[in-house]
């Protein structure tokens, strides 16, 4: 039972990496050789260890406290120990000891632990690019997702993960019970899935996976099904969901949310119209549009884990945009079942999208940065100029390549995933332009490409952190592939190589889009947490808040406010619609209070 009140310090857990780091620090090795040899960078940067000697302080500390724990466990070899801390000559006898005596118990994994501790460099690579870091994290994601749970993860497949589920049943006692409705696990027997009845007393409501249709709704002879060939192999309704889902499933977020709306369908039209979803016609359709605004109460549920008891469809009658969200998904689907001749029509293409309402703003703009903040942020001297000064020496650096991504996104509006792959040679200076300015070509959404353009003060920010990664800006030829923003130091491990180093040419690679995302929001709390910096608590507040489309949001809101053309703004964001940018016309809003106050206030009235 988690207790309420914790009155003793956390007790320093230590991984196998660490020990053995530790006998090779204590036999004078190298530190950048165990760092790059004992560790991935992964692993360093959950320690927190930017550098070797941050890396060494976190032995040295780790020795003096097993010395203490092992002093306190055989008060005999107390002496010894110290002894041995201060000549700095380490025995094996000593080592011995240290080990021995201190009671180590990191034989056992815990569920802080990186899961590149103890799995696979490569299985941990794809499960960390779902978000898990951690045996904890890698527990909740298999709670959430239940049995299929690995489906989503690339080249994860149905062995591997029965081996991992087998490796953490094997070690409840430190990790935890994993209950997973639908897997065999060490202490229970398989639940078995519901059969879907619609004609109980009450819907039995569970996700997708936990769905088994009855035999006379399950779709095979469903009225609409096509009487050709057909390109799926499946069977059934619900087989015919999961061969659509495949197409996601390298896609965690779109795999969810289609998951989402195809079970929802399902359930409600097993329970409520009591007919497979072959046999649906647009006057079903029709009615669930109108279910999605009003689900019944049993329907509505707090948001729980999906194998839960407590787990429900709908947290609440959805919004006009996401009744809208959910027919699109619907209808696509239905798309494809025509597509691939398992439906011999689509209902959904006679049915309009439910009404909603346009929003004067929609999007969350209001995170943009208020136009003096960023000024002050990004200018000359300004925020970010004065946090690099106050910060050590080795520290600067990479507040060098976070100031680089702030004015990058903020002075052209591009995307994060579009800034983590700029390259050199994408980037040019434009002639007779009247001021400084350069333009960049980005490959946005939908594998289109545009031009934005940034101020000199956005180039020299770039120019500034290739410096500190020690290769030259100005040499466009080696350099036309290298990423505008790239780590300044790669571990010499082949994990970190594998992932920032190119095999061709040897040049690092740029980051991935989450790791940007760290850089920025990382750089704007070092700003806002700089109290030698004179800025207000409103101010400190909004940068601890933002990230990086927080700064695409604050380029856009800044422009529009400027009288920068629509359309200009539509091509420079990227937007498929003149309706999106116009979120952000907070200029029209403003010549039309000065046309009005014109009007009210000036002669046209009494003419």
């Amino acid at each position: 039972m988690a207790q309420n009140t914790v009155v003793a310090p956390e007790e320093p857990h230590y991984t196998r990496a660490d020990f053995t780091a530790l006998r090779a620090s204590l036999n004078k090795l190298d530190i950048s050789f165990i760092a790059g040899n004992y560790y991935t960078e992964d692993d360093l940067e959950e320690l927190g260890c930017e550098s070797p000697s941050d890396l060494q302080g976190r032995l040295d500390d780790m020795r003096d406290h097993l010395i203490n724990r092992a002093s306190a466990a055989n008060p005999h070899i107390a002496d010894a120990l110290r002894n041995a801390r201060k000549s700095a000559r380490w025995s094996k006898v000593a080592l011995d000891f240290l080990f021995q005596a201190a009671e180590f118990h990191s034989s056992q994994p815990q569920p802080s632990d990186s899961v590149t501790a103890w799995l696979k460099p490569r299985v941990a690579k794809h499960l960390q690019a779902e978000g898990v870091r951690t045996l904890q994290d890698l527990h909740r994601l298999i709670e959430l997702r239940g049995p299929s749970w690995w489906r989503p993860v690339p080249r994860l497949g149905e062995g591997k993960a029965a081996s991992i589920l087998r490796w953490l049943q094997r070690h409840e006692k430190t990790l935890g019970r994993l209950t997973v409705i639908g897997t065999k696990t060490a202490s229970d027997a398989a639940l078995p899935a519901v059969v879907l009845d619609p004609h109980g007393t009450k819907a039995i409501l569970v996700p997708l996976d936990g769905i088994r249709l009855p035999a006379e709704l399950d779709g095979s002879t469903g009225i609409n099904r096509a009487d050709k060939f057909s390109l799926i192999y499946a069977r059934n309704d619900l087989e015919a969901v999961q061969a659509y889902l495949v197409k996601f499933k390298s896609q965690s977020h779109t795999f969810r949310a289609y998951q989402k709306e195809l079970e929802r369908l399902l359930l409600w039209a097993i329970y409520k119209r009591r007919r497979p979803l072959s046999s649906l016609l647009i006057d079903d359709c029709e009615l669930y549009k109108l279910f999605l605004a009003a689900p019944d109460p049993e329907w509505i549920g707090p948001r729980t884990k999906r194998w839960s008891p407590r787990w429900k469809p709908f947290e609440g009658p959805l919004s006009p945009a996401s009744q809208q969200h959910a027919v699109t998904i619907v209808r696509g689907f239905f798309t494809w079942l025509q597509d691939v001749r398992y439906l011999a029509g689509n209902p959904w293409i006679a049915v309009a999208n439910p009404r909603k309402e346009k929003p004067i703003e929609s999007m969350q703009i209001d995170k943009a940065l208020p136009e003096d903040l960023w000024k002050e942020l990004s200018r000359e001297g300004g925020y970010l100029d004065q946090a690099i000064a106050h910060r050590p020496g080795n520290e600067q650096a990479q507040m060098r390549l976070g100031k680089a991504a702030l004015l990058l996104i903020g002075h052209s509006g591009i995307r994060r995933e579009e800034a983590a792959t700029a390259t050199r040679g994408r980037l040019k200076m434009i002639v007779n332009a009247g001021i400084p300015l350069a333009e960049l070509a980005v490959l946005g959404k939908g594998l289109r490409w545009r031009t934005v353009f940034m101020p000199d003060a956005a180039v020299q920010a770039i120019r500034e952190h290739w410096e500190d990664r020690g290769q030259d800006f100005d040499d466009l030829k080696s350099h036309a592939d290298s990423h505008l923003l790239s780590p300044i130091i790669i571990p010499s491990t082949p994990t970190a190589s594998q992932k920032h180093l190119q095999e061709d040419s040897g040049q690092a690679h740029g980051f991935v889009p989450g790791s940007l995302w760290r850089i920025v929001t990382k750089t704007l709390k070092t700003v806002a947490d700089d109290q030698r910096i004179e800025m207000t608590n409103q101010e400190r507040e909004i940068l601890r808040h933002r990230a990086t489309h927080a700064l695409r949001h604050t380029f856009a809101t800044v422009a529009v406010g400027n009288e920068v053309p629509l359309d200009v703004m539509q091509k420079l964001l990227g937007h498929a619609s003149l309706d999106t940018t116009s979120i952000y016309v907070q200029a029209e809003r403003k010549r039309s209070i000065a046309e009005m106050s014109k009007f009210f206030g000036g002669d046209k009235q009494g003419k």
